[in-house]
């Protein structure tokens, strides 16, 4: 069963959204240089949920398309997966889902896998592995 881990929210001023969120009770960790995807990226933690904030390093990231089409705004939902290699079997399989970004370590949640998929229905979504060692097969 995938239980949501965060959302992520692309945002154009890194440091100015930190500092609006902290205003609404946020408390964040430290920013990561996603160098691979050209992306900062921290995780604020408020009530048990948690939000991602991602800003781009350089033209052509891609965030950039989401701002330029959305402006700052919340763009996916991040499921943790304890079977990740199952899980995307599962979702690709008939589940509607097509991969948009394949499977890679992600430096921001501690060298985890992460893939993203679409679904023209409920738009992007993020699954990543529960731990680094999570079960890969069912």
């Amino acid at each position: 069963m995938l239980k949501i881990n965060h959302i992520g929210y692309a945002v154009k001023k890194l440091d100015r959204a930190v500092s609006q969120m902290e205003d609404i009770g946020y408390k964040f960790g430290n920013m990561v240089a996603d160098q691979d995807r050209r992306i900062w990226i921290v995780f604020g933690r408020k009530d048990g949920y948690q939000i991602e904030l991602i800003s781009p390093i350089s033209k052509g990231s891609p965030i950039d398309k989401i701002l330029k089409n959305s402006g700052p705004t919340p763009y996916h939902i991040c499921y943790e997966s304890d079977c990740f290699d199952a899980d995307i079997e599962q979702l690709t399989c008939g589940g509607g889902y097509k991969v948009l970004i394949p499977p890679a370590p992600a430096p921001a949640l501690g060298g985890r896998k992460v893939i993203f998929l679409y679904s023209i229905v409920l738009g992007l979504v993020e699954i990543v592995q529960d731990t680094v060692s999570s079960k890969t097969q069912p």
